[in-house]
């Protein structure tokens, strides 16, 4: 019985190309000791810019993360922004004060819901509201107030181009990208320590364009409630009955997010024309970056007047993501509420606008393409009655199809089959970089580096009366490594409490001249539902990798489940009656 064990020989090697060894991605920015450090799984500020990928391969077939053969890490004439860029000085940027609810968009989808062309705002939302120069101002005293709860808008506009490796001794691939971003949510800040904040959003929404080609993606009605908490630096959305999809996930991380505002100003009273230095582990998670090596973010008090402050911001940092470097050049301005006090002038009570201009040049990494940049980021922020923990987990009680439901959990996402063979709740340092027919790839980066990479394949159904036996896997495996296979390091097998029965198979080899491990799984349910999916890792990862193959295979689900009413595809959407082998040739690096 054939159970999909991995296809791995290759000419490159397990992983491929020049970067075959997950673990060398450990040099570089990645492992040094920073000067700051961000807590974040995945990292990408620019999640938004991830969904270009997408579009890459629509516009220019066989390119991008989708793609086979395209080397994942940062090209030869690659380099870093070595100069620093001049940005023009932004406002402050503030809003009206106006709170009038937006009805909440009623289609659903399987993940933050994606269309080939922008979709037109309901005609039950009102009107966009321009985030106007100066102050956000309130009925009390003029500027924000302390309070529980703050409604907050905020918008982003990207423009720039996204480039990825097309192959050895090949100039990478350049698009032209652009992005328009707006969110729109009611703050509620929770008075039980570690819980962070309840986010009920009226609208997030981003158009990404590539070349000619367009995606709008926005976040369905079941996720519109949630929470946030702090890991470190670092803003964690969440749910509490499920789970975010990658998709969502990505459009909710922006730089400078609300959570993290209130660090921008200083801890001891300051006079008009003092500056400060913002923490590097603020800035880290401001920028929505890994680490920050080298340059700061400074702060400077310009004036105060009426009781508002106006705090100028700028810096030249350089940090990295995903193992890669990045450059970003940060210059804007923030205003806050101020009261006078001994030695000076107390900038606090938080701020209650922000407008920046944020250059940011980052390269390719193992799980996503590279871009420079510019972005364009206000935020508005002003007290409000309305709570975002009022009412049910949702704005709108119908399911997204197949949203895994469950105890949520910070720093987790969900995957979903597109045809509903199997589902699976994931570590979010597990990044999919191939998801098609032949199966999904996902590969986990921790702290920058690429410690291991998984395939996932659906197999046709069989007789649940003769599912396969270790020895029959041990076959397989074997069979499947051919000349790299040394020798089988552990087998076991055993059914969970859903029925679903496991075989696991451990094997050492060769590839390359490194030394590999693979951990080979095959799930069987009661019905027949099979599924198999191998871990591929470097054998000095061991201890680092740790038990993440097991925490991954118990997130899966055979077949995906029916959450709130959704529809999944019956027989006929089951996919073809194929051994859904993995290639022949490894398809990513």
């Amino acid at each position: 019985m054939a159970t999909d064990a991995p296809s791995c020989r290759t000419k490159k090697g397990v992983f491929g190309g020049r970067w075959a060894s997950p673990g060398r991605m450990d040099g570089g920015a990645g492992v040094r000791q920073m000067a700051g450090t961000s807590t974040n799984r995945s990292r990408s500020w620019a999640g938004l810019l991830l969904a270009s990928a997408i579009l890459l391969e629509s516009c220019l077939p066989g390119f991008g993360l989708l793609s086979p053969g395209t080397p994942l890490a940062r090209a030869d004439d690659e380099r870093g922004g070595d100069e620093p860029i001049v940005v023009a000085e932004s406002p402050v940027a503030g809003a009206e004060a106006e709170d009038t609810p937006a009805a909440v968009e009623s289609d659903a989808s399987g993940e933050a819901q994606e269309s080939a062309e922008p979709q037109p705002t309901a005609a039950s939302d009102p009107p966009e509201e321009p985030l106007t120069a100066g102050p956000v101002e309130t009925a009390d005293n003029g500027v924000l107030a302390s309070s529980p709860s703050h409604r907050i808008r905020i918008k982003l506009d990207v423009a720039g181009e996204i480039f990825a490796p097309a192959g050895r001794d090949v100039p990478p691939v350049r698009r032209p990208i652009a992005v328009d971003a707006r969110f729109d949510f009611v703050e509620t800040h929770s008075d039980e320590p570690g819980r962070g904040v309840t986010r009920r959003y009226r609208d997030a929404v981003a158009d990404v364009r590539v070349d000619d080609a367009v995606r709008t993606t926005r976040l369905p009605p079941d996720a519109r409630r949630l929470r946030a908490v702090l890991e470190g630096s670092t803003p964690m959305p969440w749910l509490e009955t499920g789970f975010l999809s990658r998709a969502e996930l990505d459009l909710l991380e922006t730089p400078f997010d609300p959570l993290l505002l209130d660090r921008l100003l200083p801890e001891k009273p300051v006079t008009i024309g003092d500056s400060w230095t913002v923490s590097a582990d603020a800035v880290a998670g401001l920028l929505a970056i890994d680490t920050v090596e080298s340059g700061n973010l400074d702060a400077k008090l310009v004036e105060v007047v009426d009781g508002r402050a106006e705090v100028k911001l700028a810096g030249i940092i350089d940090g990295a993501v995903d193992g890669v470097p990045t450059h970003v050049v940060v210059e804007g301005a923030c205003g806050a509420a101020a009261s006078e006090v001994d030695g000076g002038v107390r900038v606090g009570d938080g701020i209650a606008n922000l407008a920046v201009t944020i250059q940011e040049r980052r390269e390719a990494s193992h799980v996503a393409p590279g871009f420079d940049v510019e972005a364009r980021l206000t935020v508005a922020r002003v007290s409000t009655e309305e709570q975002a923990d009022a009412g049910g987990e949702s704005a709108e009680p119908t399911g997204t199809e197949g949203r895994r439901r469950g105890s949520g959990r910070p720093g987790f996402v969900s995957h979903r089959d597109a045809v509903g063979r199997y589902d699976l709740v994931h570590d979010a340092r597990w990044r999919a970089i191939e998801d098609g027919p032949e199966g999904l790839v996902m590969r986990y980066v921790d702290r920058g580096a690429l410690v291991a990479q998984c395939s996932i394949t659906a197999l046709p159904r069989a007789s649940s009366q003769s599912p396969p036996t270790i020895a029959e896997v041990e076959r397989d495996l074997q069979r499947s490594l051919a000349g790299q296979f040394g020798r089988l390091e552990h087998s076991s097998e055993a059914t969970r409490s859903d029925g679903v029965r496991l075989v696991r198979v451990v094997a050492t080899g060769r590839a390359d001249g490194l030394a590999f491990r693979w951990i080979h799984y095959v799930l069987t349910d009661a019905d027949g539902d099979r599924l198999a999916a191998t871990c591929t890792l470097e054998d000095s990862l061991e201890k680092r990798f740790g038990t993440a193959d097991r925490e991954l295979v118990d997130g899966i689900r055979l077949p995906a489940g029916v959450e709130s009413g959704a529809e999944t595809a019956g027989k006929d959407g089951s996919g073809p009656d194929r051994e859904a082998r993995l290639p022949q040739e490894s398809r990513t690096p």
